[in-house]
């Protein structure tokens, strides 16, 4: 692991003051990201938009515990993403799991573009819903995200072996699905 810049560590002191201009910053820098990570999992603006205020709260609760070892912003993606893990299991132990809704393509905005046909979004719905809740965080996580796996270890406490296989797993389902369908890999007939 590498050591965060020297910048960073000041931002980290000044988060752990309690500096309000400080908190507002980070909010500010990241409050997209985190909200685009939670959506992509999760699936429903509402429940996104909750858990995105609980993740800046927790932070702001531990930020004491953030120990520098790796970047604030692996740290936040860590927390946010337990966050979105711990709802959506209880969503789904009360039986209400929803399928994954409006996420479509492979970038950081949490919004589908606007020129996607409504055929492309279900079809990007249904090709995420075949995967289960562990090898879609590690999909969503890496190939959307662009986080490495060591960062998503760091994130989810899960070993880098055991989030390489799940990757694979959801490439393979991903690759039976669209074949299935009668697509390409590009999402074209």
């Amino acid at each position: 692991m590498t050591a965060p810049p020297p910048e960073e560590a000041l931002f980290v002191e000044r988060l752990r003051r309690r500096d309000e201009r400080a908190f507002n910053e980070l909010v500010r820098l990241y409050e997209r990201r985190v909200y685009g990570i939670v959506f992509r999992m999760m699936g429903r603006r509402d429940e996104a938009e909750d858990v995105t205020q609980e993740v800046f709260v927790q932070v702001f609760k531990a930020i004491d515990q953030f120990r520098g070892d790796s970047k604030l912003s692996t740290w936040l993606v860590g927390i946010a993403t337990r966050r979105a893990l711990d709802h959506a299991r209880a969503r789904h132990r009360r039986g209400r799991w929803d399928k994954l809704k409006e996420w479509v393509g492979l970038g950081p905005s949490a919004e589908p573009a606007p020129d996607i046909r409504h055929e492309s979004r279900t079809t990007a719905e249904k090709a995420l819903d075949v995967l289960t809740l562990d090898q879609r965080t590690a999909f969503v996580l890496h190939e959307v995200e662009g986080h490495t796996l060591q960062e998503i270890s760091e994130m989810t406490g899960v070993g880098i072996s055991t989030l390489h296989a799940r990757l694979l797993a959801s490439r393979k389902r991903l690759d039976a699905y669209l074949v299935e369908a009668g697509l390409t890999r590009g999402g074209a007939k």
